[in-house]
């Protein structure tokens, strides 16, 4: 066994595996289970998760290199490009509708930008004019146009000389009527030429492998960017993306490969679209990442074997629990009906069941151990788990990783006051009526202080809810001296991506172990 300073624990961010660099490493700890193989599946458009389960770890793995014929690409949206989608709308007084036909442009260009730059993707009988197109675009930016959403949306703003660009290109392909206009003074008709002959391409290209655009980046939406607009916009991409994966890609005749795109989504973002037949989409058109297990049941859960298989990296001849062999302490059981708990129960038991939590854990305790000098150890002391050092740190984490989730809806005025709301109260179990009490309390500290009411202070059930589906609090529900601990998180699912808190005589509430330190509730 490696010394721990010596362990590889990789990165909690996956966009850094697609650096050169990190590849190597990346295919050697990622961990390939059925969610992979269901990724691949034709009909799977949506990859759906929580901050953490691993979205960007599965389009950044089969990005990283052709994976069972299956090539890749992720694409990231990044602020920018959403302040310059609101800005467009702005300038070209765009309606609702429209947002639908931009995104088709965008992913149009993203995918035969894609495949003109991959000689290996394209069959040697292709007749589409589909490079002629791609490569006079790239001529008149000087061939500095490249499959990036940052790029493309410049085309937004040529849009005429662009749709004069492809006539010509497709005039030269000897495929176009000299009588169709090419170019219009309106913005629509513009996209829509570019829209229609790059659509007609991709219906005739033939392609070797199957190529797979995943769009990540969703869930950042910028200040500048009100909510509401943010959802148009999103709403119009995912409806772009539906109709060219179900109308468009999957009609190509005598094509080897496919092409679809896949949109990464966290579950409360895609509830909020109110998406047509939104449970059947989630059923048959998506990819949900759940990695919850149980304290009995964790030693076969895809959650333990991502821990192994990091910890086993360039290891000789490690065991299939290598786990336990670097934590082999073991605490008091929280339940009585077992004789103690492992220390994974208790990475459990700080965090959300998501990959990044377990890495995040040992990453912490880690250099906590390299910090006192002691990287020599080859396991990892139960007492840097249990020291306030890293029950800190870790709880800052936590709260760090709920301020990124939270900024999608709120400001960060609205934040700073929302966490205002843990100082009122004084035990991590409460009960509904000792909440209501704190609401209370919470409310007046927010007419007093805050100059915009926030939302979710309006209705105590609302804030309540917040507190619930943002996984600070669980549900206790007592029966014949047992009690039993619902999270969101564990409730959430394929078939219910939004879980109602429970209210009830026999329920009350306890705050999440990872908070325990920062929200100043002493420790469990």
């Amino acid at each position: 066994m490696k010394t721990i300073q010596d362990l590889y624990l990789g990165f909690s961010d996956a966009t850094n595996y697609s650096q050169r660099g990190n590849k190597e490493a990346f295919n050697s700890i990622f961990v390939k289970n059925h969610f992979l193989e269901q990724v691949l599946e034709p009909s799977r458009y949506f990859l759906i998760g929580e901050k953490g389960t691993g979205k960007t770890a599965y389009a950044t793995f089969l990005s990283n290199s052709e994976y069972k014929n299956n090539k890749a690409k992720n694409i990231f949206i990044s602020a920018t490009d959403y302040e310059k989608f609101y800005k467009l709308k702005s300038k070209n007084n765009l309606e609702l509708t429209d947002y639908e036909g931009i995104w088709k442009v965008i992913i149009l260009l993203l995918v035969s930008q894609t495949i003109a730059d991959d000689d290996k993707l394209l069959s040697k009988f292709n007749k589409s004019n589909l490079k002629n197109m791609v490569k006079s675009i790239q001529e008149y930016y000087s061939n500095a146009f490249s499959p990036e959403i940052t790029t493309v949306m410049r085309v937004m703003d040529d849009s005429e000389a662009i749709a004069k660009a492809v006539f010509k290109a497709v005039e030269i392909g000897g495929s176009h009527h000299k009588t169709t206009e090419a170019s219009k003074t309106n913005f629509q008709h513009n996209l829509y030429y570019i829209e229609k002959n790059f659509s007609d391409s991709l219906s005739k290209i033939k392609i070797e492998k199957n190529l797979t655009i995943f769009i990540d980046g969703i869930d950042i939406r910028p200040n500048t960017m009100p909510y509401g607009d943010y959802i148009d916009c999103i709403g119009g991409l995912v409806d772009a993306t539906w109709n060219l994966n179900t109308m468009l890609f999957p009609n190509v005749r005598d094509s080897k490969g496919h092409v679809k795109v896949v949109l990464l989504l966290r579950p409360d973002i895609y509830n909020a679209l109110n998406l047509q037949n939104a449970t059947n989409k989630l059923l048959d058109n998506s990819v949900f990442l759940d990695w919850r297990t149980t304290y009995a049941t964790y030693e076969n859960s895809n959650l333990y074997k991502v821990a192994n298989q990091l910890l086993s990296y360039e290891q000789n001849h490690p065991s299939d629990q290598i786990f336990e062999d670097y934590f082999k302490w073991k605490t008091n059981s929280s339940n009585k009906n077992r004789d103690y708990d492992t220390a994974f129960m208790e990475f459990l038991k700080i965090s959300l069941s998501r990959p990044r939590d377990i890495l995040v854990i040992m990453q912490y305790l880690r250099t906590s151990i390299i910090d006192s000098n002691q990287g020599y150890l080859k396991e990892f002391p139960q007492q840097t788990f249990e020291s306030d050092s890293f029950q800190n740190t870790y709880s800052e984490y936590f709260m760090s990783s709920l301020k990124d989730q939270l900024s999608f809806y709120y400001s960060k005025e609205d934040y700073n006051h929302f966490i205002k709301l843990f100082e009122f109260f004084d035990k991590p179990d409460f009960t509904y009526e000792e909440y209501n009490q704190c609401y209370n309390k919470f409310t007046e500290y927010i007419l007093e202080n805050a100059e915009d009411i926030p939302e979710f202070v309006e209705d105590p059930k609302r804030l309540l809810q917040l507190l619930y589906e943002s996984n600070i609090i669980a549900s206790k529900t007592e029966s014949n001296d047992q009690y039993y601990m619902n999270f969101s998180y564990r409730e959430k699912s394929s078939s219910n991506v939004n879980p109602q808190v429970p209210i009830g005589d026999n329920i009350s509430y306890r705050f999440h172990y990872g908070l325990y330190k920062k929200t100043r509730l002493g420790r469990y």
